[in-house]
């Protein structure tokens, strides 16, 4: 059967900016520029959608389960389940893509008991972490993780097919006994045609910096693992050896108070909190660096990420810095960034001086990550590879 309708189903709120809502709306927005009939269906926004969602496609809202007390959301996400079964049948996709959250095993369970009809469409599952892990950093009961764990892995078997975003995350998957046949490492994109180069003066003058200064920035959700800590750690030092220099950290998240505190022994204006940002202004604000920043803690990244933030500072031409941990090694196989040891902020900081003192090594770098990300981090590409991994599913009719 000739694959033409793909209904998207993901844990996503439209109203929020944050990873989750540019992943999944810039896959929906490939998906129907490559010529597919597109229906998604995502949680209810929280606030206003600030930025326009595309006509071509069908944006579908379900009850939100992460708003209300406990018996609502548990309520809303049962109740996820005739909505979902609503828009199955109302749009009969050939495929269903779904983006992982640990309620999406009882979907999936569900979906599965409709493959004993003649219709047939096939399951292609999204996982962008290996959750189990990630809620263990954030404090969760080891039963709670158990427990994520065992929906994690079972609904890699109610699917058809599973793209991972990491070689780690495939690696868990196999070690629990998925079938390695069934996994394909599909990295993140970037939005080339957002994310460009600008002039930096003017960058940095739109948004209220001054542009006498070099701005070491950080952009993206202030959790543990993204390794603000050992950020702020690795401050001191540069500012101590160049009085022009400053941080900019753009985002908002959990370790926000955290930030906060630790950077208030700092002389006002040295490093600038933005708070969260529109994704429309984000690329304004990645051009006003001079060096990117993303210090990854070891533990949950190791070979379970695929990054967004360096690919949009790739094609915004900014040189980064990034942490030494499995998946990144082509930072420095495309001489687009330098890579330091994780959980360092000395050897953090080192290179932040590095690059502050050789501005030629940095436009090096720069013009290559722009190139490369042409060539290799585009949506459009991203899209390409999962519509590949489609159409080796066989379907038939």
């Amino acid at each position: 059967m000739e694959i033409k309708r793909i209904l998207m189903i993901g844990p996503v709120d439209f109203s929020k900016e944050y990873g989750p809502k540019v992943h999944f709306s810039n896959l929906l927005k490939e998906f129907v520029r490559l010529g597919f009939t597109v229906s998604c269906l995502v949680y209810a926004p929280e606030g206003e959608i600030v930025d326009s969602i595309d006509k071509n496609f069908s944006v579908n809202f379900s009850p939100n389960p992460l708003i209300g007390n406990l018996f609502l959301r548990v309520f809303k996400y049962l109740l996820l389940i005739p909505v979902i079964l609503w828009h199955f049948f109302k749009f009969t996709p050939h495929i269903v893509y779904f983006r992982f959250s640990p309620p999406a095993f009882l979907y999936l369970l569900v979906l599965n008991l409709f493959k004993i009809f003649p219709y047939k469409f096939k399951i292609l599952l999204e996982f962008n972490a290996w959750v189990p892990e990630e809620r263990k950093i954030q404090g969760e009961r080891n039963l709670k993780v158990k427990l994520i764990k065992f929906l994690q892995v079972k609904s890699a078997f109610l699917s058809d097919s599973i793209r991972v975003v990491a070689p780690g995350i495939k690696e868990k998957l196999v070690i629990s006994g998925v079938k390695n046949k069934k996994i394909t490492v599909i990295e993140n994109g970037t939005d080339i045609n957002h994310f460009k180069p600008i002039k930096k003066n003017e960058a940095k003058e739109k948004i209220g910096l001054n542009p006498a200064y070099l701005y070491v920035g950080f952009i993206g959700n202030f959790a543990v693992w993204q390794g603000l800590d050992y950020l702020v750690r690795a401050i001191p030092k540069v500012l101590k050896a160049y009085a022009n220099v400053r941080f900019l950290l753009v985002g908002d998240g959990p370790e926000m108070p955290k930030i906060k505190k630790a950077i208030s022994k700092f002389e006002k204006g040295k490093v600038i909190l933005t708070g969260s940002v529109p994704y429309r202004k984000a690329n304004l604000y990645i051009n006003a660096f001079d060096i990117g920043v993303a210090p990854f803690i070891k533990k949950r990244n190791d070979g379970m990420v695929s990054p967004m933030k360096i690919r949009d500072y790739a094609a915004c031409g900014i040189p980064f810095v990034t942490t030494k941990i499995r998946g990144l090694e082509m930072v420095e196989e495309k001489d687009i960034g330098i890579l330091v040891p994780p959980d360092n902020p000395d050897a953090l900081s080192d290179v932040i001086l590095k690059l502050v003192e050789n501005r030629g090594l940095r436009n090096e770098m720069g013009g290559k990550g722009r190139r490369v990300a042409e060539q290799e981090f585009s949506w459009e590409k991203v899209a390409g590879q999962i519509l590949d991994r489609i159409g080796n599913l066989t379907i038939q009719k």
